[in-house]
């Protein structure tokens, strides 16, 4: 029994091959669950340095409500890339998820990712530059 991972090869689509590069509907689904399996740690990393940033270090200039709506963003951007990584594995284990979403999640990952840190850097910006706006938000 080999304990290396199975080659996914590219699909042949002149031959109408049944591989699981074709099944998945990715060129390259190994790259795709890597980087869908870094983004679940990143978006957990960073949900864990949002919290505590927004709470022990900026917690005067940060309420609550700003810390989640920052926070909320990056946790979807995790839960899909979470939701993306086990449609690729049932995918090539040869089973069909209910909503194949791998394709969408490429896009939707990075994005609310970046919105998340986006939102979340306004505010804190916001905070120590323009203070009676940033009060006004709370």
């Amino acid at each position: 029994m080999r304990d290396d991972p199975p080659t996914l090869s590219g699909p042949d689509r002149r031959n109408g091959s049944d591989d699981a590069a074709s099944r998945v509907g990715l060129s390259e689904p190994a790259l795709a669950y890597d980087y869908f399996k870094s983004m679940v740690s990143l978006s957990v990393g960073t949900l864990g340095g949002i919290l505590t940033l927004g709470q022990a270090v900026f917690g005067a200039q940060i309420s609550p409500v700003q810390m989640a709506l920052a926070a909320l963003p990056v946790a979807i951007s995790g839960m899909l890339a979470l939701q993306a990584q086990t449609d690729i594995v049932q995918l090539c284990q040869g089973v069909k998820p209910p909503m194949n979403s791998s394709k969408a999640a490429l896009r939707l990952v990075p994005s609310f990712y970046g919105l998340g840190i986006g939102i979340f850097l306004a505010f804190l910006l916001l905070s120590f530059f323009a203070p009676d706006i940033a009060a006004e938000l709370r």
